[in-house]
Formats: structure tokens, C-alpha cells, sequence
């Protein structure tokens, strides 16, 4: 993930998990899991693999529109943003074939798939999902009495891990601070009001009981803000097994 402020957020979200289905079962269900109130498209990516690439001639991913930023998810990696800077999607989307060949030198084209698979052969979860609970938690705090007006997306990085991250999601309710893990989504983390807003120092806050290290760098997405210079690989994001991983 090329990870540069003034860029964008490149977000990969790795989990060391098992691939559950194949990749168009993957990228149909994390449109569902989105639901419609998100913008997304299912593609087909035709490539022509690298030697050591361990992701088929034939890749579904799925296109996601959210915080002005164009995203893309495939099980293989997670997700990764796709725009450079915040507020340019119309612009991203019609040139969308070469920022897919930019993040999959790869590729050799594109189409947008719309027949879905059987219901039979669809998964119960994805892998590398961390980036789409996060979404799906937004959209539960957003249809709540009192949506918090402050969130914020946070993806961090292991030690030796600059790309491959895990991504958090922080909401404020007046002076009250709080974490979703997707990693433990049943579990309300609780941000003392003194700790630093600085995205690094509230990642590792909230990770301290799961991580055996302390993320090393951490970005962020502010969801109050709609436009504006995003970091070019922002989050590469997911996690491992032993230490939750990125």
C-alpha cells in the first residue's frame, strides 16, 4: 500500500482466514453484506498472473463507493482504496479500468458481473472483512436515535507490516469515545476522553488486550469529512492469527 497522506489510503485489509468460497461467491456477499445504501459493483478481473502470484486468472472483486473515496475488495487481499484524493468519484469511476490496473498490474480487463451465484454455493462470511464490518457498523450507528456525528475509520499496522493493516472503527457520543473491532464485534471499547485523538495512540489503546505488540503507524479516514486529499493506499488492512494482523 503506497501510503501517503496527501494521496489517499490504500486499505487492504488482510485477516489470516481461510477463503470460505470462491472469489464471486466472496464479492456478491460482501455487496450483501453492504447492503443497497451503499453504492458497489461486483467485477470479473481477467489477468494474466505473475510468477509467485497466488491470485487466479480469473478474480471477482467488489467496487465500493463510501467517504467520497472509491474502494476495492477481493478475499485475496482485502480492501484497498482505489482514488487518490477524496471527492472524485465520478471521475475515479470512469476510469476505473486503470485504477484496477494500477493496483493489479496483472489485469488485463474488466467486466461488471451481475448474475449471481447460486443461493446454495453462497459462504456465511468472507475473509479479510474488517473494512466491510466496519461499514455495515456505520450504518447501524447512522440508523440509530442519536447517530454520534464524529467517526472515523483507523487502520494500523503491525511492526514490519506497512501495508498489510487492520481496520477500527472510533464514533463519539458526546464527551464518551468508542472502538469497533470487527475482530470482536460484540464488544463496545471504551476510549478514556483523555487519551490522544492521535489515530496511532487511540489503535493502540483499543488493541491492547489482543495484540502481543503494539501497532507500529496508524491512518485514518475522518467520515465527517466529506472532501478533501485522501493517502494513496491510506490502510492496507486486515489481520493475522497469532497477533491480529492487518
Amino acid at each position: 500500500m503506497k501510503r501517503t497522506l496527501p494521496n489517499l489510503i490504500g486499505l487492504m485489509l488482510l485477516l489470516a482466514a481461510p477463503l470460505f468460497a470462491g472469489s464471486r461467491e466472496s464479492a456478491f456477499l460482501a455487496q450483501d453484506i453492504l447492503g443497497p445504501d451503499i453504492w458497489s459493483r461486483v467485477v470479473r478481473l481477467e489477468r494474466a498472473p505473475l510468477e509467485g502470484d497466488r491470485r487466479p486468472e480469473e478474480l471477482y472483486g467488489l467496487v465500493v463507493a463510501f467517504a467520497d473515496i472509491l474502494w476495492f475488495y477481493n478475499e485475496y487481499d482485502g480492501t484497498q482504496n482505489l482514488s487518490s484524493h477524496r471527492g472524485r468519484l465520478s471521475a475515479d469511476k470512469a476510469n476505473l479500468a486503470a485504477l484496477l490496473h494500477e493496483i493489479d498490474p496483472a489485469m488485463i480487463r474488466f467486466t461488471e458481473a451481475t448474475e449471481r451465484p447460486p443461493a446454495a454455493a453462497m459462504p456465511d462470511a468472507v475473509p479479510n472483512a474488517c473494512f466491510l464490518s466496519c461499514l455495515r457498523h456505520w450504518e447501524m450507528l447512522q440508523r440509530s436515535e442519536k447517530p454520534p456525528k464524529r467517526v472515523r475509520l483507523i487502520a494500523c499496522f503491525p511492526p514490519g507490516s506497512p501495508t498489510n493493516g487492520h481496520m477500527i472503527l472510533e464514533y463519539r457520543r458526546g464527551l464518551r469515545r468508542f472502538v469497533f473491532d470487527p475482530d470482536r464485534p460484540t464488544l463496545q471499547i471504551t476510549i478514556p476522553f483523555w487519551v490522544s485523538g492521535n489515530p496511532l495512540t487511540t489503535a493502540t489503546r483499543a488493541l491492547r488486550e489482543r495484540w502481543l505488540t503494539p501497532p507500529s503507524s496508524a491512518t485514518e479516514v475522518d467520515l465527517g469529512k466529506q472532501l478533501g486529499l485522501t493517502s494513496k493506499n491510506l490502510i492496507l488492512a486486515g489481520t493475522n492469527s497469532g497477533q491480529p494482523s492487518l
